[in-house]
Parts: structure tokens; sequence; C-alpha cells
């Protein structure tokens, strides 16, 4: 593979060497600014709030993956790929085929691997996440969730949701939660007429590139 650019004034261009490695991938701004070096957060732009963008590579076999074609990774070569959450709660994905091959190296189990699946993943969610009649002020309960993944490590994310609301918000911990980026969300005082009502939902994702899920609801609600 030769050396390829892409420069643009007052826009970014992308140098790839002459490898299917990484960390020989980096992004510079028009002035030569180095801005990205693997993966990167982009706030505040196109109506998304937060987006990892990244520059990964995808051989043949990935290619044909229900998992990536999901994403947009739909061919060999190179890619510039971003996933975001929306302001509504769901995921999406936007990707740019960069530089495309006829006979792509092999590539499995490189280092974007929670991005592009090099073999058939599938995340399994076999205990929802259950309604919660919450106890007496100040507010302590928990929701959980059980799942497995057929390859590779599982990732989560806790959203919650208004009594009136139709928009899933991501949960952070600190203040009243902890746990949103685990199997189990835990909301720890706070006035029970804050949360009764709310829903809590959580999104699921792996390590293996596999198609993300999302539980089903659970409400919390007050004797």
């Amino acid at each position: 593979m030769s050396l390829y650019s892409r420069t643009e004034d007052n826009a970014q261009s992308l140098k790839v060497l002459n490898t299917t490695e990484k960390n020989s991938v980096d992004k510079y701004d028009w002035d030569n600014t180095l801005i990205v070096d693997g993966a990167s957060t982009v706030a505040g732009a196109q109506g998304y709030t937060t987006a990892a963008r990244r520059t990964i590579f995808i051989d043949e076999v990935e290619a044909t993956l229900a998992e990536n074609k999901e994403r947009g990774l739909t061919a060999p070569g190179w890619w510039e790929y971003m996933t975001y959450t929306d302001a509504s709660g769901k995921t999406r994905h936007k990707a740019q085929h960069l530089v495309a091959f006829g006979s792509a190296p092999a590539n499995t189990a490189d280092l974007d691997d929670a991005v592009a699946a090099d073999v058939t993943s599938t995340i399994t969610i076999s205990a929802q996440p259950a309604d919660v009649t919450g106890a007496a002020d100040p507010v302590t309960d928990t929701f959980s969730v059980t799942a497995t993944a057929s390859v590779g490590t599982l990732t989560y994310q806790w959203q919650r949701q208004t009594p009136t609301g139709t928009r899933w918000t991501n949960v952070t911990d600190g203040g009243v939660w902890s746990g949103s980026l685990t199997d189990t969300l835990t909301i720890t005082a706070g006035a029970k007429a804050d949360w009764d009502g709310y829903s809590f939902r959580v999104k699921i994702t792996g390590s293996a590139g596999g198609t993300e899920v999302i539980s089903d609801p659970a409400r919390l609600t007050f004797a």
C-alpha cells in the first residue's frame, strides 16, 4: 500500500503509511497540527452530543460481517468512522471510505476490535432490568442486567427517561448515580419525588465489535 494523502484548506488531511497498524495513522489539521492520534472525543457539532472519531482498517473477511455492515463498514480498506449518541439517546454511526483495496491484507485481532468485528459476535441479554418499587427517602435503589457475549467482553451505558419524556439520556456517574458503565446502576440519596416514574435502560456493546443491544426499560415508582 503506497502513501495516501488528502489535503484541504481549513480542513483535515489524512496520512496513511504503508501499514495496517493503527499507531501509524495520524490525522492533521490544515496547518499540520496533530489533532487526533487514535480515538478522540468531539462534542457540540451537527446535533450530536459526543462522538468518538477514529481511523480503522477493514479486511476482506471483516467487510462481509453483518456486525460491520450495520456500522456502514461495507468494503475492505481504510475508513474514518464515528459513533455517537444522538439527542434522543440512540446510537448512530457514520463511516467514510478513505482508501479501497483490490486485495486487502488480513487484519484479524487488531487494536480496533471494539469498532470492527473480526468474527461474528453475538450479545445476549438473559435477565432484563426489573421494575423497582422504591424505598422511602432517602432513595437507594438499583437496576441490573445480565448479559453475555459470544466473543469478547461487554461494555455498558445506562440511560434514563423522565416520566413524561420520549427521549433517553445517558447516565453519568456522580451525584446520586453510580455504576452507569457497569451491569448495575445504583441511585442513592435524593428525594423520591425527584425520581418517581423515571424509566431506565442499558445499551450494551462488546470488545469484539458485536452489534449493540438495548435492554427493556424498567420503571422506578414509589408506593
